[in-house]
C-alpha cells in the first residue's frame, strides 16, 4: 500500500514537471492518485486470483489421487496438504484455506460443510462446480473416486486451457505497457535534450490549456489501451 503510493506521488510528480514546468501542479493532479491506487489494486487482485487458481487446481488433482489411492475424505485433505506445502513452500491463500478446513474436519464438521463454506467466501467458477459435484457424489452414495477424478480431470483442463491462453496474450499486454509508456518517455527526453522547444508550453494560459488537453488524451490512453487487454475468460 505504501509503495503504491510512493510510486503514485513519484508519478504525478514527474506529470506536474512535464506538462506543467511545476511542482504545484502536482495538487490539481491529486486526484489522479485515487485512479492509480484502483489500478495497483485491481492488478494485486488479479494476481492472487491467479495464484489462488493454480494452487486450487494442483490441490483438486492430489485429492483425487489420494482418493485414488484409498484415503478416507478427512485423511485425504491432510495429505494433499502436506503435498501442497511441498509444491508451494512460500503458502498462499489456498493454503491457509485448507489448513482451515482441515481444522474444521478435526473438529467433526462434515466435509461437505467445509467445502460450502469454502465456496461461499471464493465464489469462483471452478471452485463451486467442484464443490456442487463433491456434494453431490457424497450426499447420492455414488463412487467419490470416480466422480471426483473425472471431475479433476476435466477442471484441470479448463484451467490448463486459459493458462495457455493467457500465455498467447502475455505479449499484448506487454505491448500496451511499453505504449503507454513511450508518450512520457519522448517528452521527457525532449525536456532533458532540447527543453527550448517546449518553453512556450509553460507559464502561460495557452500553453496549460494545451498541456491540460495532451495529459487528458494521455490518460483516456492509457485507460482503453488497459480496457482493450483487460478480458475474462
Amino acid at each position: 500500500m505504501f509503495l503504491d503510493l510512493f510510486k503514485g506521488m513519484l508519478l504525478i510528480l514527474t506529470g506536474s514537471w512535464l506538462f506543467y514546468d511545476s511542482v504545484f501542479a502536482a495538487l490539481f493532479l491529486l486526484p489522479f492518485l485515487w485512479l492509480w491506487h484502483r489500478e495497483c489494486r485491481r492488478s494485486r487482485e488479479q494476481k492472487a486470483e491467479e495464484q489462488f487458481q493454480k494452487m486450487f487446481r494442483e490441490w483438486i488433482l492430489l485429492l483425487s489421487s489420494s482418493l485414488s489411492a484409498g484415503y478416507s475424505v478427512e485423511n485425504a485433505f491432510g495429505q494433499t496438504c502436506r503435498e501442497l506445502k511441498m509444491m508451494f513452500p512460500c503458502g498462499g491463500i489456498m493454503m491457509d484455506e485448507l489448513k482451515e478446513m482441515l481444522a474444521k474436519l478435526e473438529n467433526n464438521q462434515r466435509p461437505e460443510t467445509v467445502l460450502s463454506e469454502f465456496a461461499g467466501r471464493y465464489p469462483l467458477e471452478e471452485v463451486r462446480s467442484f464443490v456442487e459435484v463433491f456434494c453431490t457424489a457424497r450426499i447420492s452414495g455414488g463412487s467419490l473416486n470416480a466422480v471426483i477424478q473425472s471431475t479433476a480431470t476435466q477442471m484441470a483442463e479448463i484451467m490448463d486451457t486459459r493458462r495457455e491462453i493467457r500465455t498467447l496474450l502475455a505479449a499484448r499486454v506487454y505491448e500496451q505497457k511499453i505504449m503507454s509508456v513511450m508518450p512520457a518517455a519522448v517528452l521527457l527526453y525532449i525536456r532533458i535534450g532540447s527543453g527550448e522547444f517546449l518553453e512556450e508550453l509553460y507559464h502561460n494560459p495557452a500553453g496549460i490549456a494545451v498541456a491540460t488537453l495532451c495529459l487528458g488524451i494521455y490518460l483516456s490512453a492509457y485507460l482503453l489501451g488497459k480496457r482493450m487487454v483487460r478480458f475474462e475468460i
